[in-house]
């Protein structure tokens, strides 16, 4: 009787045991701490391999979007995909991937330092940035992949895979704010919203930023939301930076930010201490050392984790629930678009550039059209929001606009060891209605080179966009030949070249990499020369004078990543013109022929340049670049305006400022090597090479004319080695150049700044 009476007690013990397991409701709490957040990854997956369940989770900051992501149904093998990819590498980090980038919006290069804008609509103003890294590619990657989670939802974080929490900061009010229904893409990004790193959300009227400003782990909304039996707690937010008197970015933090108290608050709560000094706040480049550095810490609690949770997940069956889950989910077709910020003539503009058509839109031609109105200069910031209507089955789509002030100036230049250096001013207004309109000047001033150029543009948004444009350009260039001294000027200009171009272009874009674009114009290049090197201050120069009209057809592709000294990326132009015209030629006092010559002058040309940064081995980038001319141009009257007027090839920069003869030729291919040594992020050196290859030479006769040499006879070679700092206001370079056969082969130049002109009348 006694052994029966224990063996029913024993069996009750049992089965409470048993019941206590099967009902035992676990949580899941995760800190903040920007890329040190990544380790809540290599948490998730200990958990997952020792089959302990996850019933509810919340998270603050970096653990919202971990959190977030575990809430939708992704595992943490997929969660480690995702975060290790390059797509969440650069919305993380604010890089635009060329892929979204939409060259057809870009104006042409300039030599600009710095931009400032203001507005005229009031008292002019400019207005300081409030984040470090652009949120475009975070706020549309939320938008697209929630936005199905949480119409199946129905908006209600309850109702995720894992029932959900995350929480903001209302700067304004001091006070913490908890999402726990509505726009889960606009919760997460409220919640990751760092200070003066990401731009905040605005939400019904509130400014949101990072959640972990005053409440870094959520442990309390976990408690009073969902009552768990236990709380897992994972603080990887690292030590904090003591605050000191130089160091300003701790006084900051130390401001904006309420002290956390890193406790689970239950009685059965297991605190996980990830040890994530050693990785910086923002070092997403170690993401996989991070996430392993989290597993390791889960591991070491693991013995008391499985002491204090004895229910069990099974993988399968957790499997088969998240599939269950996540099949079925409202497949986005835009109806739809709603813009706000902006008046209506704006929103029309804008509305035509995102959904064209009236029909629905599919997600895939919605990126398309969407990263196309970020690049628009029109618009500072935009931030989207997707919201499924049952009744029509398709999403409706919301924008909010934040309008770019209307003027824009630059500054800039170049400052040069050699006397070439120049003063950049540029200007630019803007007019937004159905249409985009842009009136820009700019102004180059300086010893070598002198521009005003003249440009308005109208923007007209369609399904297929496109662009009108008419400019005026004067440019003049002053090649000294005494000196290479900034100040000294002992004899007169060796040659003055000076173009004038008034003509009207129009374009469309060709994918989001590239355009074509179709123009013709009116020109007039005016060149004074001797005919000889050896000339004297009494000497008089040579005129050639020649009017005309031009048309060209220009393809363009571009993805590299800087105006001047890139690194990467890729850049194709191919371009097709013709020009027609008189040529006027007044002779000096060097010239043998005495006789004034006009003579009409007619020819195509062809031009095909193409860049590629194409493959990296560690620190090295290898890259090559090619050109390829063809052209049936006449000679002109002698041989110096022969040169002229001819196609020249200029692979190094230095080489625009240069009257270089030997590399000027009317067929030829250029072909070279452009390796660069990425010795720090801002600081490289470039080794390049290049052979320039002329069809039939130009040659120099007895009597100053021009004859072709013999086919394919000579090569010439260019080398260089460049030492380049990319500064915030642009290239600090020191470089070795050499000229092949010229008299002084080696050339030294230092520069700071942009060695970037106008283009001239027939370029």
């Amino acid at each position: 009787m006694k052994s029966r009476g224990l063996y029913f007690l024993s069996l009750l013990l049992v089965l409470s045991i048993l019941h206590q397991a099967k009902a035992q409701k676990v949580g899941l709490v995760l800190s903040g701490g920007g890329a040190r957040g990544m380790a809540h990854v290599g948490v998730i997956k200990a958990l997952e391999e020792n089959h302990i369940p996850i019933d509810f989770i919340a998270g603050s900051s970096s653990g919202a979007i971990i959190g977030s992501m575990y809430a939708q149904g992704y595992s943490g093998d997929q969660i480690d995909s995702i975060v290790n990819s390059e797509e969440f590498l650069n919305w993380a980090t604010g890089t635009m991937n060329e892929d979204y980038s939409f060259y057809f919006r870009k104006k042409e290069e300039n030599a600009s330092w710095i931009t400032l804008r203001f507005s005229l609509d009031s008292v002019i103003t400019t207005s300081l940035p409030t984040n470090l890294v652009s949120s475009v590619q975070a706020d549309y990657s939320l938008m697209e992949n929630l936005a199905p989670i949480i119409a199946k939802a129905k908006f209600n974080f309850d109702s995720l895979f894992v029932p959900f929490r995350c929480v903001a900061a209302d700067i304004e009010h001091k006070q913490t704010v908890v999402f726990r229904k509505g726009d889960l893409a606009q919760a997460v990004r409220a919640s990751s919203a760092y200070p003066f790193y990401f731009k905040p959300v605005i939400l019904d009227g509130k400014i949101l930023y990072d959640g972990g400003m005053y409440n870094n782990f959520p442990a309390d909304i976990m408690l009073n939301d969902f009552q768990p039996d236990i709380i897992i707690g994972v603080n990887a937010g690292g030590s904090s930076t003591p605050t000191t008197e130089g160091n300003i970015v701790s006084q900051i933090r130390t401001m904006l930010t309420t002290p956390t108290n890193f406790s689970v608050l239950c009685e059965n709560g297991i605190l996980i201490n990830v040890n994530t000094d050693r990785f910086g706040l923002f070092d997403f480049d170690n993401t996989p050392e991070v996430i392993q550095a989290g597993y390791e810490a889960a591991e070491s609690k693991m013995k008391d984790i499985l002491f204090n949770i004895q229910r069990r997940v099974d993988s399968t069956e957790l499997k088969k629930k998240r599939d269950d889950f996540r099949q079925d989910l409202p497949k986005i077709l835009v109806d739809k678009v709603n813009v706000e910020g902006i008046n209506e003539r704006q929103a029309e503009y804008v509305k035509r550039i995102i959904k064209p058509g009236s029909g629905p839109l599919p997600i895939e031609r919605l990126k398309s059209n969407y990263f196309q109105l970020v690049a628009d200069e029109n618009v500072k910031s935009i931030y989207p929001q997707l919201k499924y209507n049952p009744e029509t089955k398709m999403y409706d789509l919301s924008v909010r606009i934040n309008r770019e002030k209307d003027l824009i100036t630059q500054f800039g230049g170049n400052i040069s060891s050699r006397p070439i250096s120049e003063v950049f001013v540029g200007a630019q207004y803007n007019i937004w209605r159905k249409k985009s309109y842009s009136f820009f000047t700019n102004l180059y001033f300086g010893k070598l080179y002198t521009s005003g150029q003249l440009k308005i543009r109208m923007d007209s948004p369609s399904s297929i966009p496109y662009f009108l444009e008419g400019e005026a350009t004067l440019n003049q260039y002053d090649f000294y030949k005494s000196s290479t001294a900034i100040f000294n000027d002992e004899k007169p200009s060796y040659i003055i070249q000076s173009d004038y171009n008034f003509g009207i272009n129009a374009g469309i874009p060709a994918r989001n990499k590239g355009k074509v674009v179709l123009g013709g114009s009116y020109i007039r290049t005016k060149d004074n020369y001797y005919q000889t090197s050896e000339f004297i201050q009494k000497d008089t120069a040579d005129e050639s004078v020649f009017l005309g009209g031009t048309g060209y057809l220009l393809f363009e592709r571009n993805t590299l990543n800087r105006k001047m000294y890139a690194s990467q990326g890729t850049f194709l132009s191919v371009k097709v013109r013709y020009i027609n015209g008189v040529e006027y030629t007044l002779p000096g006092s060097t010239s043998v022929d005495r006789q004034e010559k006009n003579n009409g002058r007619d020819w195509f040309q062809s031009k095909i340049t193409y860049e590629n940064y194409y493959k990296r081995r560690g620190h090295l980038k290898l890259g090559f670049f090619a050109e390829l001319q063809w052209s049936n141009e006449p000679f002109f009257t002698n041989y110096t305006s022969t040169i002229l007027a001819s196609p020249s090839f200029e692979p190094v920069s230095e080489m625009q400022t240069l009257y270089l003869p030997d590399f000027h030729a009317h067929q030829y291919g250029g072909l070279g090597l452009r390796n660069v040594w990425m010795i720090r992020n801002n600081l490289d050196f470039r080794l390049e090479g290049y052979v320039f290859q002329p069809y039939r030479e130009l040659v120099k006769t007895a009597d100053l004319k021009t004859e072709y040499g013999k086919e394919f006879a000579k090569q010439f070679y260019i080398g260089s080695a460049v030492t380049v700092f990319h500064s915030p206001l642009g290239p600090i370079s020191l470089s070795l150049n050499y000229y092949h056969e010229r008299k002084n082969p080696f050339s030294f130049l230092f520069h700071f700044g942009y060695i970037i002109f106008s283009k001239s009348a027939t370029e």
